[in-house]
């Protein structure tokens, strides 16, 4: 039982790990429009966008995927979805999914 309970801790440690790991760096994201902008994820759990005039936030993990909480108080999450990675960017009055890919920087 000890071994099973190391594993799981291993296992689970290894995976959240690795889901980090892909998140962060700069993404390119496209808006409802379908004009193109950036969106960059930090280690130290920051966010920036420089769409239109820059936003900042945190991120946070759900379920595996990234949830960012931007100070405006709009939320993306991102998630790897059947149609490869994805945004739902939400606010007060409208949500819309949207494309997302990584840079090559």
């Amino acid at each position: 039982m000890n071994i099973l309970l190391k594993f799981l801790v291993l296992f689970f440690f290894f995976n959240y790990v690795n889901a980090k790991n892909n998140w962060l760096g700069e993404w390119i994201a496209s808006d409802k429009w379908q004009s193109e902008f950036s969106i960059k994820i930090y280690e130290d759990g920051s966010a920036s966008s420089n769409y239109g005039s820059g936003e900042t936030g945190s991120w946070e993990f759900t379920d595996g995927n990234l949830t960012i909480f931007w100070n405006s108080g709009k939320t993306d999450y991102f998630f790897n979805g059947v149609m490869g990675y994805q945004r739902i960017r939400k606010n007060k009055n409208e949500s819309y999914t949207s494309g997302l890919r990584k840079s090559s920087n």
